[in-house]
């Protein structure tokens, strides 16, 4: 089942419980950019430029803190698990894949922000947002549902310090605040 937005970090604390805060977060992000494409063409162009800097910053980091933080320190650790390998490989595939799809997201949304509005019109930017977040939403439900589970089994006290060093030597971010999604489209 897809965790929620709401769901608590539980047994996780530390460098996970930050990893898992920041997944929440890209989920609410998520969330925005659904509620953006479901109120097409009525979204006011203020809100496309607001949006595209919190796509770039907010999903990056993001990535940034799973595959340079997290992953490697868990490759490490199941290595001579060829499952465990595997999986970890084609997750991080998969993310390389969506860090290519994020300048073409930036944008569209850029795009939508300009005076004359979405040169793709509103259906085609309706589906590419969706295209976006529905494989961003995957993502964020198999790191709560797989990756952070299995990190809380397998990391050892000193996996974690090494995962909260690398965490600390990025550009962390303080996560900006996300316009309401319940008042998008009414501006």
């Amino acid at each position: 089942m897809p965790f929620s937005t709401d769901q608590p970090a539980g047994e996780m604390r530390g460098p996970l419980a930050l990893v898992a805060q920041h997944a929440r977060r890209v989920a609410e992000l998520c969330d925005l950019l659904e509620a953006i494409a479901d109120d097409l063409p009525r979204q006011p162009k203020p809100i496309w430029s607001e949006v595209r800097r919190l796509c770039g910053a907010t999903i990056q980091q993001h990535y940034d803190e799973v595959l340079r933080a997290l992953v490697p320190v868990l490759m490490r650790r199941t290595r001579g698990d060829a499952d465990c390998e595997d999986m970890l490989n084609r997750m991080r595939l998969d993310y390389v894949d969506g860090q290519v799809r994020l300048p073409e997201l930036e944008e569209l949304l850029n795009d939508a922000s300009r005076v004359n509005g979405p040169g793709l019109g509103a259906n085609a930017l309706g589906f590419a947002l969706r295209s976006f977040f529905e494989t961003i939403r995957r993502q964020t439900d198999w790191e709560m549902d797989v990756l952070l589970p299995m990190a809380r089994r397998r990391l050892t006290p000193s996996d974690l310090a090494e995962v909260k060093s690398a965490l600390d030597s990025l550009d962390t971010w303080d996560a900006p605040k996300l316009p309401n999604v319940s008042a998008v489209g009414k501006a």
